[in-house]
């Protein structure tokens, strides 16, 4: 009987580790295909333009989200077939990021005209903005509580494919550069109206309206999830807009065409296994803590090895892999490349070690109050490098930041006797009888689908 629930359980795994793996390689691979040819039409100075709006919106959609993807996901993972409290948390998400995007609107209108950099080119600002309304009606968060993240990989796939056939048409001359994030917010609008319409045909999904009192409350209790986002943005996206602000769009773009790749690796294999796997442990833990703990640490080797292992090959081909994406005007960004290259690893650990253990041990306040220092370092370091190497400077100091996080969790969990290192693990006969259930579950759907 064992065997025959974890054979399930690592088919439902893989299933969703790929369907999330197609969502990323949509929302990120598919996009970066049109890169070659936009960053030779446009150049360095306007791709950093575009990527410098994009840091500054990424604040809007960090407060319409308000981490639900985390949060509204552990609720629905807790009670997957409760129709009754699905369509009270899909009710209550849903008005609840109407009222955010109606503050940010209040936030966003009146800086395009007050903040100069937002003045001085609105028609970028505003289409980069457009995307935060696909934010409201992209359930992800309720397809990942489920487990059942396929359908929407679909959606995502199709509108994506439409976004980069409709890119390499459009954008023909340097002044096009603002349609690129135009047609990507009206894709990201197009694949939340699928996932919506089909989330509330598939799921019967009653919506309700909330008082405003609710939507108060439920902002209260869940409020040091959305903390903990913001101070990691702060180290993350804000490291992108200090150095536009102290260097040039240049040195913006020569960092964020090495971060771009990094993030491609970050999207397309390490998130999608953290959003397949949230789930999965907090179902392990929801049947006990140390079945928890001993699960996160079965894990840990398999995702280090993975992600050693993508940084080694990532720093031997940074050279080519810059020029081959961006063109020769982006030669600086092969250094950026290769300082970053192992941070995918250092994130994984630090989301074993906060998202999937310490947030489903309810140790929310911790995770925020460590992810708050680590942000405290992280500006430091970044006003201090970017200012004295520039793009080469914030990519150290992310890579620093990273890694004062990622131990500083560990101290903190081994202080509290939850001990998720075990060498053991790492040996291969271990690594062998971990992988097995999920390899034969995935020959099992290749036959079958043959």
């Amino acid at each position: 009987m064992d065997s025959t629930k974890q054979l399930s359980s690592g088919k439902k795994l893989i299933r969703n580790f790929f369907s999330l793996s197609l969502v990323q390689f949509a929302n990120n691979f598919l996009p970066l295909l049109t890169v070659p040819v936009i960053a030779r039409i446009i150049g360095p100075d306007k791709f950093g333009a575009i990527n410098f709006a994009a840091a500054i919106v990424t604040y809007f959609s960090l407060l319409i989200n308000y981490g639900f993807d985390l949060t509204a996901t552990r609720a629905i993972a807790r009670a997957p077939h409760d129709s009754d409290v699905r369509n009270k948390i899909f009710s209550d998400i849903l008005f609840a990021k109407i009222f955010l995007l109606s503050v940010s609107l209040l936030v966003f209108v009146p800086s395009l005209f007050l903040v100069p950099a937002m003045a001085a080119d609105k028609d970028l600002f505003i289409f980069t903005y457009i995307a935060c309304f696909s934010l409201i009606i992209t359930p992800n968060w309720l397809y990942q509580g489920m487990q059942e993240l396929h359908q929407v990989a679909v959606f995502n796939f199709v509108a994506k494919l439409l976004f980069t056939i409709s890119i390499l048409f459009i954008v023909r001359k340097e002044e096009d550069y603002a349609l690129q994030p135009l047609i990507l917010s009206l894709s990201q609008i197009a694949v939340g109206l699928c996932s919506f319409i089909w989330a509330i045909r598939k799921y019967h999904i009653v919506i309700v309206p909330v008082a405003l009192k609710k939507i108060f409350a439920l902002l209260w209790n869940e409020k040091m999830i959305f903390f903990s986002m913001i101070v990691v943005t702060l180290y993350t996206t804000t490291n992108t807009i200090i150095l536009g602000l102290v260097q040039t769009n240049k040195d913006v773009a020569f960092y964020t065409a090495g971060w771009k790749l990094i993030m491609i690796m970050q999207t397309f294999v390490s998130l999608p296994l953290r959003l397949s796997l949230f789930p999965f442990i907090g179902e392990s833990f929801g049947r006990s803590k140390a079945d928890g703990v001993a699960k996160v640490s079965q894990l840990i080797p398999f995702i280090t090895i993975f992600t050693a292992v993508s940084g080694a090959l990532i720093w031997v081909l940074a050279p080519w892999m810059i020029q081959v994406f961006y063109g020769s005007q982006f030669g600086e960004a092969a250094t950026v490349l290769r300082i970053l290259c192992f941070v995918p690893l250092i994130l994984a650990l630090g989301d074993l070690f906060g998202i999937q253990t310490m947030i489903n041990l309810k140790m929310d306040k911790q995770f925020f109050n460590i992810t708050l220092l680590g942000a405290g370092v992280g500006l430091v370091l970044n006003y201090f490098l970017s200012r004295q190497s520039g793009a080469t400077g914030t990519a150290w100091a992310w890579l620093l930041t990273e890694v004062f996080i990622t131990s500083t969790m560990w101290i903190f969990l081994y202080s509290k006797k939850i001990q998720l290192l075990n060498i053991s693990y790492f040996r291969f006969s271990h690594l062998s009888q971990l992988v097995r259930p999920f390899v034969f579950a995935l020959k099992k759907k290749v036959y079958k689908n043959i």
